[in-house]
């Protein structure tokens, strides 16, 4: 039976040449540079998360069968834990990716209200956007938890000291992400636990593409 994976393919489908109808035409001229690039970008980089993607599952599933032939697996401790690195990975590209989609969308809407681009990008990053007393662009507000899931997975795995102490953490059934975060590696902050389904998250997180493709090609296309 064919394994299927929870990959990304709002921007495009994996593996598919990178062709004008997946193509949004942007400014190519902006005070930014070249904004194409920016866009095309996002999308190469969602495509070799995929491969991350694709890479964590079947290594998933190959270690959970010899788990329920033999009863338990013995590997180097590299391959115990190469899931974890991945997923780690899998998480600072999509943190990075929204950054720059939180960018693009803001100094466009800047140059659409104003007819000029800003001399600095008012919002430019997750933190940015959560940290806003006023709404932001509706897109991007729709989406709002789920990017405060992502910022707080992502900021775990780059600045919690504590969060090793669940490295032995593994889903029994599919790919699980599991962080344990210290805020300000405080003692006097109460740590806080996450646990999610890798699959829930990235569905969610190609809805949230999807959504956004959209709105730039309604938008900001020329």
């Amino acid at each position: 039976m064919k394994m299927e994976y929870p990959i990304l393919e709002s921007l495009k489908k994996y593996k598919t040449h990178f062709n004008a109808e997946q193509f949004i035409s942007l400014n190519p001229d902006s005070d930014f540079g070249n904004l194409n690039l920016i866009w095309t970008q996002i999308v190469v980089r969602i495509e070799c998360v995929n491969t991350q993607i694709i890479d964590l599952y079947q290594t998933f599933y190959i270690e959970k069968a010899k788990r329920e032939s033999e009863g338990f697996a013995i590997n180097n401790l590299d391959e115990s834990y190469m899931d974890i690195m991945i997923t780690e990975q899998i998480f600072y590209w999509l943190r990075k990716t929204t950054d720059e989609i939180i960018s693009l969308t803001s100094l466009s809407t800047d140059f659409e209200n104003n007819g000029t681009y800003p001399k600095k990008i008012k919002v430019s990053s997750i933190g940015e956007f959560l940290k806003l007393k006023t709404p932001f662009i509706g897109v991007i507000e729709k989406h709002k938890d789920l990017l405060k899931l992502l910022n707080e997975i992502s900021n775990t795995f780059k600045h919690s000291f504590i969060n090793p102490q669940i490295m032995a953490y593994i889903g029994s059934e599919y790919p699980v992400v599991f962080a344990y975060n210290l805020h300000f590696n405080d003692l006097k902050n109460q740590g806080n636990f996450i646990q999610i389904e890798l699959k829930k998250f990235l569905n969610d997180y190609d809805i949230f593409l999807l959504d956004i493709k959209e709105y730039i090609n309604e938008n900001f296309t020329v």
